[in-house]
Order: structure tokens, then C-alpha cells, then sequence
């Protein structure tokens, strides 16, 4: 019975198959469908591209620029910070030897 049904399937097929207008109709299927991929992937190539262009000046160039300036803020406030806490050293120093004169 599945020798008959494989037999009858194969035969047709193979008609199907060797005759020239569908091969002609499934060359041509495929090559349409080969070249909308192609079409289709250089789309997303240029707009992933541009994508990644523009959240790379946003997001990866300009923070690091903000990183150095604050680096350099903090640097400097540091730098500042010492010398405010030498004066207040002083100060402090200072105060209370005036109470303890007394």
C-alpha cells in the first residue's frame, strides 16, 4: 500500500519537476526571494549602522568627556579642599589659645 502511494507521489513529481515551466517558476521564485533579502539586509545594515553611529556620540563619546571635566573637578576640589581644612586647622589652633590666655 505505502509502496504504491510512494511510487504514484514519485512519479508525479518527478513530471512536476522536470518540466520547464515550473523550474523556470521556482529559479525565478528563488532568485526574487534571494535578492529582496539582499535589498532587505543593506537596509538594515545602513540604518543599524547609522543607529549605533548616533547612540555612540550620545552615549559613549560625550559622557567620557564629562568623565575627564569631572575628573578635573574633583581633582581640583580636592586640590581646594586640603588647604580649606589647613585653614580651619589654623583657625581652630588659633581659637583656642586665645580662650586659654584668658
Amino acid at each position: 500500500m505505502l509502496d504504491k502511494i510512494e511510487k504514484a507521489v514519485t512519479e508525479k513529481s518527478d513530471k512536476i519537476m522536470t518540466n520547464e515551466k515550473v523550474e523556470r517558476f521556482v529559479n525565478n521564485l528563488g532568485g526574487m526571494l534571494c535578492f529582496i533579502g539582499a535589498v532587505v539586509f543593506g537596509i538594515m545594515f545602513i540604518v543599524g549602522g547609522a543607529s549605533l553611529m548616533k547612540t555612540g556620540k550620545n552615549y559613549v563619546v560625550k559622557p567620557a568627556k564629562e568623565e575627564k571635566k569631572e575628573a578635573e573637578a574633583s581633582a581640583e576640589s580636592t586640590s581646594t579642599e586640603p588647604a580649606a581644612t589647613e585653614e580651619a586647622v589654623q583657625t581652630e589652633q588659633a581659637a583656642p589659645a586665645e580662650p586659654s590666655a584668658e
